[in-house]
């Protein structure tokens, strides 16, 4: 299985601010993470983790599941990754993209709006970071933009099936 965004936070002990990991908590009530190949980079899965007949990179379809986005543990802050980790049991889901896409567009817009090189540069230091091993960059996860990432993500998750509800109901 996986751990929850809490308890990552606690092992990576992060320096977000305690709006920010409460709003990532929301994510536990239907979500998990996993790590596969890195440390510190983890795939958001729904806890239903519904496996389904989806396309491998040669367009040959397998059972996967959907990942709905990637969270980055490092320098003692928590980042929303440019991409997940797709492999043969993982498909990044066709909405995590736009969900990257616009936060980094925001990132870009206050970047371009600083009037000096080392003032941009300072910015960027302190809320991108960049792996160039794997292509990765990851933008930090601050109480400006949490609440849209976390509302996000979790407004893209499948509906949990009739069957899920009806085996956690049966056991409360």
């Amino acid at each position: 299985m996986g751990i929850t965004v809490k308890n990552t936070i606690k092992k990576f002990k992060t320096d977000t601010s305690e709006y920010v990991i409460k709003k990532l908590s929301q994510l536990d009530s239907k979500c998990y993470l996993q790590r596969k190949q890195s440390d510190y980079k983890f795939n958001i899965h729904q806890k239903e983790n519904k496996k389904l007949n989806l396309p491998t990179g040669d367009g040959k379809p397998c059972m996967r599941a959907y990942v709905y986005g990637n969270l980055m543990f490092a320098q003692d802050n928590v980042y929303l990754s440019n991409k997940c980790i797709n492999n043969s049991d993982a498909l990044e889901h066709e909405s995590y993209r736009a969900i990257y896409e616009t936060q980094y567009n925001k990132f870009m817009k206050q970047l371009e709006s600083m009037d000096n090189e080392e003032e941009r540069q300072k910015f960027k230091e302190e809320n991108m970071i960049i792996n160039d091993e794997d292509d990765m960059k990851g933008i930090k996860i601050t109480d400006e933009n949490v609440d849209e990432i976390v509302n996000s993500i979790l407004g893209n998750l499948l509906p949990f099936s009739p069957e899920y509800i009806k085996m956690f109901l049966e056991y409360r």
